[in-house]
């Protein structure tokens, strides 16, 4: 049960768009707990957003070996095609989970989309790591149209597309992701991004602002909203945004109504 509270804890703490703390606190819940399978996944997404890639395959490894529905798998020695690498042996485990899953019927969904959302999402990490945004964006497809409710996986789907310089058809999944979750911190970064990355400034700002509202600690989005600030040549506001006060800034970038991340489409 402790090691299910960490998870909690570090889940949490990845929303709040604080990855080495979320880091800190899946470790806590893997060592009380190796199986852990929610942790051992958080664990290989927050240590590729940390840029930490030997130590998101090495937990992602661990969520396959782990997992009962694809523990055996093994990797094919005799393979022409694979390098020995670590990532190597971590995707042709997950393609053969893949394979496995896309053979039980178990798995098909309404939709009649195919597959273990699970397995789509390790795939969409893996994928992001190779830089092969394509196939890791289909990937987070593939798993957010199998868990319509899961807003963290329309997050990994926007951000991917962003990755792929598809900022505006990044919109559509963090507006479903807050839609879902609205005091979801780190999506409200990744739209306030995605503003900025279509030139909407103005909506950038407002977006950041939101996310510092609900993870006040994230010191790093002031950074985000600074070069905004100066982006619209307002180093009156930069000032400003240096004491790090929100409310000193709110006169000119007023709140979100209703949380409602589509009110942004309007702003400059």
């Amino acid at each position: 049960m402790q090691a299910e509270a960490w998870r909690m804890l570090g889940a949490c703490h990845a929303e709040q768009d604080q990855d080495k703390l979320a880091i800190e606190c899946l470790e806590r819940a893997i060592s009380q707990d190796p199986y852990n399978l929610e942790a051992l996944l958080a664990l290989g997404v927050s240590y590729v957003n940390e840029l930490d890639s030997t130590r998101a395959l090495r937990n992602l490894r661990a969520w396959v070996a782990h997992n009962p529905t694809y523990h055996g798998l093994e990797v094919d020695a005799n393979d022409g095609y694979g390098d020995g690498s670590l990532m190597d042996e971590v995707m042709q485990l997950m393609l053969k989970a893949q394979e496995h899953s896309l053979m039980d019927s178990r798995t098909t969904t309404d939709e009649g989309t195919q597959g273990d959302p699970d397995v789509q999402q390790v795939l969409g990490v893996l994928y992001n790591v190779t830089r092969h945004l394509d196939s890791a964006a289909e990937a987070f497809d593939q798993a957010a149209k199998a868990q319509p409710s899961d807003h963290a996986v329309w997050n990994k789907l926007g951000a991917t597309l962003a990755n792929s310089q598809r900022s505006e058809d990044a919109l559509p999944a963090y507006h479903r992701a807050l839609g879902l979750k609205p005091r979801y911190a780190r999506g409200w970064l990744n739209l306030g991004i995605a503003h900025a990355n279509l030139g909407r400034p103005k909506a950038s700002v407002r977006a950041y602002l939101r996310a510092l509202e609900l993870s006040p600690q994230a010191d790093h989005i002031w950074n985000y909203i600074r070069i905004a600030l100066s982006g619209m040549d307002r180093y009156d506001l930069v000032q400003v945004a240096a004491k790090q006060s929100i409310q000193e800034l709110r006169d000119a970038f007023p709140s979100i109504p209703n949380d409602d991340p589509t009110a942004l489409l309007t702003e400059a």
